[in-house]
């Protein structure tokens, strides 16, 4: 399967494979819920996307890399609670994908790992995912990650029919 794998802050070389890394993951959620069918230039936006995150000191990106090969990576934001809440950063990890060919080979939970201990190191204390409920696979790999939910976003189709629901 893989050699050795290096978990490391990603750089501007790495945003191409991540492009490609996150269609992969978008078609992987799409075939769960048409709602995250990504549009043609969906890969390209999402570069763009991470090139401005790699500036951005509030961000965090890692890759996941084994035999010179990008196979992971993680994202994370460093939010600001909105001012009617005590005043306290937390962190957003916004994606975790991992190529189909090593997924539940520990790759994810290894740029997890990481990503706590640049949380920890910023005194970060809490920490936030979204996961479709349609992907069986993130919703199971973020409780054993040990993430419990503590809201419910829900929503409701008021146009077309509902590819999901009929």
């Amino acid at each position: 399967m893989s050699g050795h794998v290096g978990i490391r802050p990603a750089a501007r070389k790495d945003i191409d494979a991540m492009g490609a890394l996150w269609a992969e993951f978008m078609d992987f959620h799409a075939e769960r819920d048409p709602w995250f069918k990504r549009s043609e230039s969906g890969h390209t936006r999402f570069a763009e996307f991470i090139a401005e995150r790699l500036e951005d000191e509030r961000s965090i990106v890692l890759v996941a890399e084994t035999d010179g090969e990008v196979v992971g990576h993680a994202l994370a934001m460093i939010a600001k609670r909105l001012p009617v809440f005590e005043p306290e950063d937390y962190a957003q990890i916004m994606d975790v994908a991992v190529a189909g060919k090593h997924r539940r080979s520990g790759i994810g939970m290894r740029l997890v790992q990481e990503m706590m201990r640049l949380f920890r190191q910023r005194g970060i204390r809490r920490v936030e995912v979204t996961a479709a409920v349609t992907n069986e696979v993130a919703t199971a790999f973020w409780r054993k990650m040990g993430f419990v939910p503590y809201t419910e976003r829900s929503w409701l189709s008021i146009g077309e029919p509902d590819p999901v629901k009929g």
